[in-house]
């Protein structure tokens, strides 16, 4: 029976394990299928490719965009290829742009007598410098600021609290069209974490779908309570239904690996749906 979890980090982004190791977890979880969705680079693929083949293990390879600024509509892409160089642009004009927004924030938490270690927080941001704000919080803690990362966020990183600063991103549909482009397959990512009225979000829906949307992420932790409701969102648009823990760290408010898999009635015929729809885009 395949157990996938297609929403799992690593260190290239936000995450806290390389892929190796990430794949070392996903096998002791009894996760059959895994996707690492980095956000906005590609840096873990190949690695955790490897990984994957070395334990026997199913792997598409993926990554989450994040899009829509300050309302954080994140878009999964699945059967990216780590070369795509068009990709590799977009995604280095992003990580520099991340890499100011940070730096501010943490110019911000200096002048409100919190200094961290920038050089250190840097070099843990991985091979292609994804700074997030999440490498703050971690860091926050470590210094003894704050006591968890759910602390940092809500005193001081979240949006309206005073280190925050907003984001300069693409809209969502620019992130379906892209991905579309590059023979990927889009899937909205987590709409329980979309703080829109339904009466905004489920239009949004068709334009995202027009633009080349493929599926919605319905068995995501943040969902839970809701997972018949949008799983027959998807299935009535056509759309395709996954799911995953966006695990992280282990401590976070995002899942634990594989939880999601055995709360997921179809999950084999979906991942294989997922599967089999990316096949049928990858470019030659």
């Amino acid at each position: 029976m395949m157990r996938p979890d297609l929403h799992l980090h690593t260190t290239a982004s936000d995450g806290i394990y390389d892929a190796r190791q990430l794949a070392r977890l996903v096998q002791r979880a009894n996760v059959t299928m895994f996707s690492v969705t980095d956000h906005d680079t590609l840096a873990a693929l190949p690695e955790a490719s490897d990984a994957a083949y070395d334990r026997g293990l199913a792997f598409l390879p993926g990554v989450e965009i994040s899009t829509e600024g300050d309302d954080e509509i994140h878009i999964l892409g699945y059967g990216v290829r780590p070369d795509d160089e068009v990709l590799l642009s977009c995604f280095r004009s992003a990580a520099e742009d991340r890499q100011r927004r940070i730096m501010g924030m943490a110019d911000k938490l200096k002048d409100m007598g919190m200094s961290l270690p920038m050089k250190e927080i840097v070099s843990r941001a991985g091979a292609e410098n994804s700074l997030g704000r999440p490498h703050l919080a971690r860091a926050m803690m470590e210094q003894g600021y704050v006591d968890s990362v759910q602390q940092a966020f809500e005193q001081y990183l979240g949006k309206g609290r005073p280190a925050y600063l907003p984001r300069a991103t693409m809209t969502a549909s620019q992130a379906v069209s892209l991905l579309r482009e590059r023979g990927a397959v889009p899937v909205l990512a987590h709409p329980g974490l979309i703080h829109w009225p339904l009466e905004k979000l489920l239009p949004m829906l068709k334009v995202w779908q027009e633009a080349g949307l493929k599926g919605i992420e319905v068995y995501h932790p943040a969902n839970q309570g809701n997972y018949p409701y949008w799983e027959r969102i998807a299935r009535q648009r056509g759309l395709l239904v996954t799911g995953g823990s966006d695990f992280h760290d282990g401590t976070s408010s995002h899942g634990q690996i594989g939880e999601t898999a055995g709360l997921w009635p179809h999950a084999c015929d979906d991942a294989w749906a997922l599967y089999r729809a990316v096949n049928k885009n990858q470019k030659p």
